[in-house]
């Protein structure tokens, strides 16, 4: 054991700075590839590698420099220190991701205190070890150096410009943002919109308040989705500098510094006395400093940004072939949302198998103690809407724009309507549905969430299988907010126990199978990695649950063998049965369905949500997929400015 310690600690000694080194560049272009990929999706894998690439991508270059800057080498080792200008421009990072969470962009002034230490690290390491060396290597290495220099510079100013505060703070003078708009209209959109041409729309009304729209059906769809990449650009990577006139100079000194560094590397050609090993490293970095240096440039001369800036200058022909060349590739396609809308059913953790093996460890005294509960509850019984025959999430989503096609806007956004204006419309605003709709907002998600189930199985009336998809759909998803988002949510959210106790001792009375627990070792260990969403599991036992519950209320007696601290929690229980009745007795009524009256109130309950979400709670979902509830709200907006524009005179 000896021997081999001390072989991996010669072999650190000896390799451990070139190791350390082409790590700070492979981190780099993990970070070019994968960095922009979260915009689009919500998976944990992603976020945690993502997570470490961005972690250890300034860490590793950091320890390199202060490797560099105290250590002693020999003469066949010179070469490492040409490698100390390639890892400041390693800490100016890909244009992909400036920041991982929002809070990154305050932490802009930390940054330029690293950028002047390491640049200072920098600066006596060249003078410590090339000072004396050939000329040829010397330019090439200020010629590095300064590159370093521009593209940290470059990603402390986006920090500095990625935050809530200077998102109405953009580049563009307001003459050229009021005129824009028009002119691009006139000249360039004729016909059915392509999403590139939706795309250069959301950058249009990026910094107005939608005085004019021109879009109907799933394009205002496409058109929030874009906006909010573009919401994304800003506040996540470097795009609120690189398309600036500097920003784009910045990436042109960078390429020339870079590829006059390769040549006057190349000039010098191979000289004796260099490690072999050494070379190869410094070859491998300047060849891969070009290329992302390239890449970026090219990004940053053919993204969405400069197609806009030169629609605004009215420079036509430098437009049509940067239009013609996304076409190629059809990047805006990239920029659209992936349809994850989170689900979570309280019916459905109730009814619960307990004699699984992570569920009796969770729910034991060591891992109530350890808060393992809470956390398997909320990860494994939640899941995603997904597609199916009655509904697919373009479905759901063209459902959602019909109810705010058709719903008073003003109420909703105003006067602050959470359900008050759909029961109004109906004549429904009494009783018990008037008091579920003017209780805390996570009372009334849980009552109406209750309720909806209950309805929707109870009910005898004929209803269209895809509206009760996308009812359930929606009562889901608030209840996923409710569990696993309650920053998105207003006011306070009460202790989920209080209500799920009384769900589960009624359960344990009902006499539906339960489903057969996992026997083979694979089972069980498939079954702990996947989460048990609420659709298509545990349905008879829902069922039973639900009759219970109206056999109780009905009876007007809650079961005996129920401990008397829980009964005391069994009132909001009732009110969500004594709900569900009042909606069963709609049915009655020959008016309009009562599921459309249910499904126009949760649209109502998103929107009312919406409006009182902070604006950071929006933008740090941003970076982990993005949030149903945000584009309904900003859908809701457009919606409304796009009614004014048709109704006004």
């Amino acid at each position: 054991m000896t021997v081999e310690v001390e072989g991996l600690v010669h072999f650190w000694d000896e390799r451990g700075i070139q190791v350390v080194v082409l790590v700070s560049f492979a981190l780099q272009v993990f970070l070019l590839v994968f960095g922009g990929v979260r915009r689009r999706s919500s998976s944990t894998m992603l976020r945690v590698a993502l997570w470490l690439g961005y972690m250890l991508a300034d860490s590793t270059a950091i320890y390199a420099l202060g490797h560099l800057s105290i250590g002693r080498r020999p003469r066949e080792h010179q070469l490492v220190a040409f490698w100390a200008p390639f890892l400041l421009l390693h800490l100016g990072g890909p244009d992909t991701i400036t920041a991982y969470a929002l809070e990154d962009n305050s932490l802009w002034l930390r940054h330029l205190q690293t950028l002047v230490v390491q640049a200072l690290g920098v600066a006596y390491v060249l003078y410590k070890y090339m000072a004396g060396s050939e000329t040829s290597l010397l330019l090439a290495s200020i010629s590095m150096f300064v590159a370093g220099l521009v593209k940290y510079g470059e990603r402390i100013w986006a920090l500095k410009c990625g935050t809530i505060n200077n998102i109405h703070r953009m580049h563009y003078n307001a003459h050229i943002r009021q005129n824009s708009e028009d002119r691009y209209f006139d000249r360039f959109v004729t016909g059915d919109r392509s999403e590139e041409e939706i795309l250069l729309q959301a950058h249009c009304q990026f910094h107005i308040s939608s005085d004019v729209f021109r879009g109907e059906g799933m394009d205002l769809y496409k058109l929030v989705e874009m906006e909010l990449s573009i919401l994304y650009d800003v506040l996540y990577t470097k795009m609120a500098v690189t398309h600036t006139w500097y920003g784009i100079c910045i990436h042109i000194i960078s390429l020339l510094c870079t590829a006059t560094t390769f040549l006057l590397f190349q000039l010098r050609g191979m000289r004796d006395g260099h490690n072999r090993v050494d070379v190869i490293i410094s070859y491998v970095l300047l060849v891969g400093a070009s290329l992302l240096e390239a890449m970026s440039l090219c990004r940053a001369l053919l993204s969405s940004w400069t197609r806009y800036l030169l629609c605004c200058r009215s420079w036509n022909r430098l437009f049509h072939v940067v239009t013609s060349l996304r076409t190629l590739v059809q990047p805006a396609r990239r920029r659209l949302w992936t349809y994850s809308i989170g689900q979570y059913n309280l019916l459905h953790l109730a009814t619960r198998d307990k004699t699984e093996l992570m569920t009796k460890l969770a729910e034991s005294r060591l891992g109530k103690w350890l808060g393992l509960k809470d956390w398997w509850n909320k990860l494994h019984f939640s899941g995603t809407f997904s597609s199916n025959d009655s509904l697919s999430v373009e479905g759901l989503k063209e459902l959602v724009l019909q109810e705010l096609q058709r719903a008073q806007l003003d109420e909703i956004l105003y006067f602050r309507s959470r359900g008050r204006a759909t029961l109004e419309e109906m004549g429904a605003y009494k009783g018990r549905t008037r008091w579920s709709v003017e209780i805390d907002i996570d009372q009334s998600i849980i009552a109406w969430h209750i309720a909806t189930d209950m309805y929707i199985q109870e009910s005898k009336a004929q209803h269209e299988p895809k509206l009760i998809k996308a009812t359930t759909a929606l009562s889901n998803y608030m209840m996923f907010l409710l569990m696993r988002r309650p920053e998105m949510l207003p006011g306070r959210v009460q202790d989920m126990a209080l209500i799920l106790l009384p769900l589960e001792v009624v359960s344990r009375t009902c006499s539906a199978d339960r489903q057969a627990s996992p026997t083979s070792l694979g089972q069980r260990l498939k079954h702990l990695f996947h989460h048990e969403g609420p659709f298509r599991s545990r349905i008879p036992q829902r069922a039973e649950l639900i009759k219970t519950l109206f056999q109780i209320w009905k009876a007007r007696k809650i079961p005996e063998d129920v401990p008397h601290e829980i009964s005391e929690n069994f009132a909001s229980i009732e009110t969500s049965t004594l709900l569900a009745q009042e909606l069963l007795d709609l049915d009655k009524l020959e008016s309009r369905d009562t599921l459309e009256l249910i499904f126009g109130v949760w649209v109502e309950m998103i929107v009312y949500s919406a409006q009182y979400c902070t604006q950071d709670s929006y933008a740090k979902q941003l970076s982990n997929g993005g949030e149903f509830i945000t584009i309904v709200w900003v859908l809701a907006h457009h919606q409304r400015c796009l009614d004014k524009i048709k109704f006004s005179p």
